[in-house]
């Protein structure tokens, strides 16, 4: 009860230093339009430095790019299911905004995986070959304009700015969206 603390804790001097911010990325076909400082260009033509605009007006470098490994199927969004201009074709892993309606989702915008909106406004996986890609890599998480209207979410590993839903949540978010609860979902099936 009466103990002599003055050596129970040692100087403890240690130099914190806080770690690095995890780089965000996206990785895109080489035919999607994305917003230069220059106009519309293909991301194919990109070249690290190479500034893109993003949702919050500005615009950022790209700090690197690279060749990415196919992990996922290709996706076809049709021109207008996304505010996207044209059709476009992206990983399905690429998360893409959604401004969602106040009644589904608290959030002004979320971000979801693209392959979770296949059968929704006609966004369907592909059978085509291997397009060419390119991993986009920035300093901070961003939300890059592509085909004039679509957000695509160039997001860190860990934890991000955006809501970013799951498959499951996306799914449960555009059933409740076009109020279809309790039906197959036939992209999954």
């Amino acid at each position: 009860m009466f103990h002599n603390h003055t050596t129970a804790f040692a100087d403890f001097n240690a130099a914190i230093t806080p770690a690095p911010s995890p780089a965000a990325q996206t990785t895109l076909s080489g035919e999607t339009l994305v917003e230069t400082l220059q106009g519309w260009v293909a991301a194919r033509t990109l070249r690290a430095g190479d500034t893109l605009a993003t949702l919050d007006g500005g615009f950022v470098p790209i700090t690197a790019i690279s060749t990415p490994e196919i992990t996922s199927a290709m996706v076809r969004i049709p021109g207008g299911a996304l505010s996207n201009c044209s059709d476009v074709m992206l990983p399905g892993n690429v998360h893409v905004g959604l401004d969602l309606p106040g009644h589904i989702s608290d959030a002004p915008l979320v971000t979801a995986p693209l392959n979770a909106l296949c059968g929704w406004n006609g966004i369907r996986p592909t059978l085509s070959g291997a397009a060419e890609l390119a991993t986009l890599h920035f300093d901070t998480e961003e939300l890059i304009y592509a085909q004039t209207g679509l957000l695509i979410h160039a997001s860190p590993a860990g934890d991000t700015f955006f809501e970013r839903l799951s498959y499951g949540e996306t799914c449960a978010k555009i059933a409740l969206l076009q109020a279809r609860l309790g039906q197959p979902d036939s992209v999954a099936a």
